[in-house]
């Protein structure tokens, strides 16, 4: 999997990743130089000169002084340099989600999802914050060391270097493994957002059928995976903290050996040996840490990968065209074809036209393809074949933000968002006044309730508008689409889930709403078609009847089946 924008990311601000670098540079020399400063006086006191105390401290506090104040600062750059990537990466990942196919949130879990966004993010916010600077640190600190143990001795070097194809055999196959449990770790953490989600949005369904043991023993299974997963993760993790120790612990006590030999032989100076004690575990630390910073970076690689795949999913369509054609013709489908799958076809050859100003209807059996055309015609999918214009436009060619411009959309799901009743309603256009948002409350014959509310306009209607009666939400809903004011009406069964009286008391906001504008309608009952200009039935994606309510009673067989007299409420 390829990390692109994140690298993107990282490219952006990599004058601080350099600036790190260097602050990391100095943290590193200013350390050998110091040590250098010790091993010179030690050297000149044996060798009975005179060493100027006075000039040996300033040098070493000047050293010190630059070394801590390089650290600090490196610190910051690097903390900056985190939370600037991590700012960029997050926006990209929120803006990437208001892009992406409608077909990508039918196909995957919204708790995954949010997992990926939150976790992951979170996880790699973590690998940006520490692991990565450490892994800098590390690095710039081994090639200075190293350096300077080369220069004092040649053979120190290549003694702790010969250990090193060890180390990194060991990090890789840590890391291997680490890696392995880390994607089971967050795929389990997945399962159980998904488990919470069920249990939260389905909690009447629980309690009603009395199945919580159900949804507890799930959540239970998923729980002791994860734990059972994460108890290997943790073995391994403490596996290599032992090993780091052990691998660490013998090129010190070799080195260090080592040195004593090459003082005794003459080859190096006792204020060398001393020198090289001292830097020697700090050499050791960068030597042996830089491959298993490497294990813990493999965390954050996961996540990484989890959020590109978000990244890399296939946007919505769209041109570069905002405004409509001069045309009579609202709607054009010419032989539509479209399938959610290779394997299934729902719309076949689809052909029809609606007029501007026309009111249209659907009907037919479930499955038939009445809900497709509606995600067609909002551009939340493309047809596979054929072509679809919209106010004279191929859609191919429209912004698609413009398109959705054009269509108001009242459906039988009315979603609520758990902010204020007037917030929910002004969605249909942000900028309206709060004078445009009561008069569109009043066609949609809500305000009186609104005004009865605790804190009217401003009540807040709960979670999905917990509040709200069913015929409530849906007069907010036509609310919403009178404010919106758009050319375009779809109506998805928008009586479907109300009883018969609400039904009927609501069909004056619904007569409002319709009123000038192109109506599309997904007919569920009777009193929804009984006054459409045409009704077009639907059978295996295809129209076998179209005509007036009472043409269609006439000579229409598939139609007369489904809303014949012997029918003594109206439904389908």
């Amino acid at each position: 999997m390829r990390k692109r924008k994140f690298v993107s990311c990282m490219a952006r601000y990599g004058w601080l990743l350099l600036i790190e670098a260097v602050l990391a540079i100095i943290v590193s020399y200013t350390l050998v130089q110091g040590n250098e400063i010790i091993s010179v006086a030690i050297d000149e006191m044996l060798a009975g000169q005179e060493v100027s105390f006075g000039s040996f401290v300033v040098q070493f506090l000047i050293f010190t002084i630059v070394g801590a104040m390089a650290a600090f600062v490196q610190s910051i750059v690097a903390s900056k340099f985190a939370i600037l990537i991590c700012t960029k990466y997050k926006d990209m990942v929120v803006d990437k989600l208001y892009r992406i196919e409608y077909k990508y949130f039918d196909s995957n879990y919204s708790a995954t999802l949010l997992n990926k966004v939150i976790g992951d993010l979170g996880e790699i916010a973590s690998f940006l914050e520490s692991v990565l600077p450490e892994i800098m640190s590390s690095l710039v600190a081994l090639i200075i060391y190293s350096v300077y143990i080369g220069r004092l001795n040649l053979g120190l070097l290549i003694l702790i270097l010969v250990s090193y194809p060890l180390i990194f055999w060991i990090a890789s196959a840590l890391v291997k493994r680490i890696s392995s449990l880390q994607v089971t770790y967050r795929q389990k953490t997945d399962t159980m957002a998904e488990i919470a989600q069920d249990a939260v949005n389905g909690i009447l369904v629980l309690r009603s059928f009395g199945i919580e043991d159900v949804f507890r023993k799930r959540m239970h299974t998923a729980a002791q995976e994860l734990v059972e997963n994460e108890e290997k993760r943790t073995q391994i993790s403490n596996t290599a903290i032992v090993i780091r120790k052990v691998v660490q612990w013998l090129p010190n006590i070799i080195s260090a050996v080592y040195a004593v030999y090459l003082v005794s032989c003459g080859d190096i100076s006792l204020g060398g040996l001393v020198s090289f004690i001292l830097i020697l575990n700090k050499f050791v630390e960068a030597f042996i840490g830089l491959p298993f910073c490497m294990v813990d970076a493999s965390a954050g690689v996961v996540s990484i990968k989890r959020v590109e795949e978000i990244l890399e999913t296939e946007e919505e369509y769209g041109g570069e065209q905002t405004q409509p054609l001069d045309t009579d013709t609202a709607i054009s489908f010419e032989n539509i074809e479209f399938g959610y799958t290779e394997e299934s076809q729902i719309l076949r050859k689809l052909s029809f036209e609606v007029k501007k100003g026309e009111n249209v209807a659907f009907v037919g059996e479930s499955g038939g393809g009445k809900s497709t055309i509606f995600h067609i015609l909002c551009g939340f999918y493309q047809n596979t074949k054929g072509c679809y214009r919209l106010l004279g436009r191929a859609v191919e060619d429209w912004n698609i933000e413009a398109l959705r411009a054009q269509i108001a959309l009242v459906s039988q799901n009315v979603f609520l968002f758990p902010t204020t009743v007037e917030e929910n309603i002004s969605y249909g256009k942000p900028d309206a006044t709060h004078e445009e948002v009561v008069d569109a409350c009043k066609k949609a014959e809500i305000h009186d309730f609104i005004m009865t509310l605790p804190q009217g306009y401003q009540t807040l209607v709960g979670e999905r508008g917990a509040i709200l009666s069913g015929g409530q939400k849906q007069r907010i809903s036509i609310a919403r689409a009178i404010l919106k004011d758009a050319p375009i009406l779809l109506l998805d069964e928008p009586t479907s889930a109300l009883d018969v009286e609400t039904e009927s008391s609501i069909q004056n906001a619904i007569s409002a709403v319709m009123r000038g504008r192109t109506c599309i309608t997904i007919a569920h009952r009777l009193s929804t078609v009984v006054n459409a200009d045409r009704i077009m039935v639907l059978k295996q994606g295809q129209i076998v009847e179209s005509g007036t309510h009472e043409e269609l009673m006439a000579l229409g067989q598939a139609y007369a089946t489904m809303y014949g007299e012997g029918t003594d409420n109206g439904e389908l």
